[in-house]
Formats: structure tokens, C-alpha cells, sequence
């Protein structure tokens, strides 16, 4: 894809004074004016291609020529103009991940939410029954038995787990490459002997129809933290989610984040030798 120079989004251009131009306003970035240089910038709309831009610019911005090359990469070290091409690339690049959920009664408002987010920036596939992500949504600890598949068939996924009035992300698993639900079970126990029985009788609960303790605010921030982590992990980034659980709530602007390494007497990395 050639690279399609673009003023940054929603950047508007202004004249500032006599011999400076501003583009945007948070808290936008000042460039000195030169002749030539608003026509060119009027210019991007990230239509055009770097050689068509220089055609133009022959006829129109004499000025310029020669020199718009080298104004445009002055332009784009600053953050004032952005490769159109590239944010479409990427959206192009998500509408063939596949990325699927599954959501038990109770997280239904947060993984619509979530969902919408997600296809909003591009992730066409979210229902895939072969995806490369699946995110798995509870509400309560559920029992162990549903991250057996996905580890089994060494799908990566994300728990979500509504509880009371907060939600847990995490520890995202890549089977045999992080910590998997397992060491986050075993690191409890650790400091509280009685987990084992209590998850037992947790992942036996009937599920509930609605969720009544989690603030609605609380839960559209899990929404984002859940499509921000996703989004990482299609992006080829680390997700903060990664031998770490992200806690949201109860307020919606409180985050507590807990390190899951693998446990000493957990066998899941072993799986990468398999």
C-alpha cells in the first residue's frame, strides 16, 4: 500500500499568524509557513499518493516543487500528517481475524457492548467457530471445565468473569507460551488454602438471569478494557491481560492489575514441548 498522506484526524488547519500555521487544537502543533505549504496541506485528504500529490503540486504549487517530499516527512516526524493508508490497512488486516465469544447469562451487556466496540474498529469476524481469540465471559467463576477446550486446542483465550460488582479480565492465555486460569487458581490457594472447595461449589451455581451489582458504568469500561485487550492481541501487541488479571470496578474508573506467572506446580507450559 503507497504511503497516502493525511492531515491528522480531526486535526482542523488554522492560521495562527502572519508566518504560522496550527493544525488541531489538542493542543495542536505549530509549523512555520512557507509559500506554497497551506495549498499543499488543503491537499491532504488521504485520497492521493505520495507521487500523485508531487504531480499536482507541479501544476499548482510550483513553490513546492521539488521540496514537498521532504515538507510532508517534516510534517509527518511532527504527528501533523498520518498515512491514511495505513489505518485502513489495519482495518483491513482485522476484518479477517476471527475472534469468537462465549457468553453465559448474566454478561450479556457486556459483551454486546464489547462486540459493538470491536466491529465498530474493524473486527468483522466475532462469531467464528474456529477463532484465533476466544473470549470466554462468566458470571461468577465458572467452572474450570470450559477453558479445557479452547487449552486443549490451543486457542487463545481471554476469561471474563463478572463478579458482584466488578469484572476480571484475564490472565489471557496462549496455551504453553503464558499462564494459564490453572496458575491463577494455584497462586490463590496459595494464600487461601479454602479456594479449591469454594471454586467447587462456584462452578456449580445455576446461573443467574441479570446482573444487579455491577454499576452500568462499570460495566461499559469492562466493554472497552475487554475490546482494548482483543484488539491488542489481533495487533500483534501484548495485552496487559497476559500474565496479569485486569480488575474493573466497583467505581468504573478503579483498575487493580494482579501478576499470574506460571505456577511451580502447574504442567501448562509443558504443553509447548508437546
Amino acid at each position: 500500500m503507497s504511503y497516502r498522506p493525511a492531515l491528522r484526524p480531526g486535526a482542523p488547519l488554522l492560521r495562527r499568524d502572519a508566518t504560522h500555521l496550527q493544525i488541531g487544537t489538542s493542543p495542536g502543533i505549530v509549523v512555520a509557513d512557507r509559500p506554497g505549504l497551506l495549498p499543499l496541506l488543503r491537499l491532504l485528504d488521504g485520497v492521493r499518493d505520495i507521487d500523485r500529490l508531487e504531480a499536482i503540486v507541479r501544476v499548482t504549487v510550483p513553490e513546492l516543487e521539488g521540496t514537498a517530499a521532504a515538507a510532508l516527512a517534516e510534517l509527518r516526524a511532527a504527528g501533523a500528517v498520518v498515512d491514511a493508508g495505513g489505518g485502513a490497512g489495519r482495518h483491513r488486516a482485522r476484518a479477517r481475524r476471527r475472534v469468537g465469544f462465549e457468553i453465559a447469562p448474566g454478561t450479556d451487556d457486556v459483551a454486546a457492548a464489547a462486540r459493538s466496540i470491536l466491529a465498530a474498529a474493524g473486527v468483522a469476524q466475532l462469531a467464528s467457530p474456529e477463532p484465533e481469540l476466544l473470549v470466554i465471559a462468566s458470571f461468577g467463576e465458572p467452572a474450570r471445565s470450559v477453558y479445557e477446550r479452547p487449552a486443549l486446542l490451543g486457542i487463545d483465550h481471554l476469561p471474563v468473569v463478572v463478579d458482584e460488582d466488578r469484572v476480571r479480565l484475564g490472565p489471557l492465555v496462549r496455551p504453553g507460551r503464558t499462564p494459564c486460569v490453572g496458575c491463577h487458581d494455584r497462586y490463590r490457594t496459595d494464600w487461601d488454602p479454602a479456594w479449591p472447595v469454594l471454586l467447587h461449589q462456584l462452578g456449580r451455581r445455576p446461573p443467574l438471569p441479570r446482573v444487579t451489582a455491577l454499576d452500568p458504568l462499570t460495566s461499559h469500561a469492562a466493554a472497552i478494557e475487554i475490546a482494548a485487550e482483543v484488539l491488542a492481541h489481533l495487533d500483534g501487541q501484548v495485552p496487559r491481560t497476559t500474565g496479569h488479571c485486569l480488575y474493573i470496578g466497583p467505581r468504573h474508573d478503579e483498575r487493580t492489575s494482579r501478576l499470574v506467572a506460571f505456577h511451580p506446580r502447574c504442567a501448562c507450559d509443558l504443553l509447548s514441548a508437546a
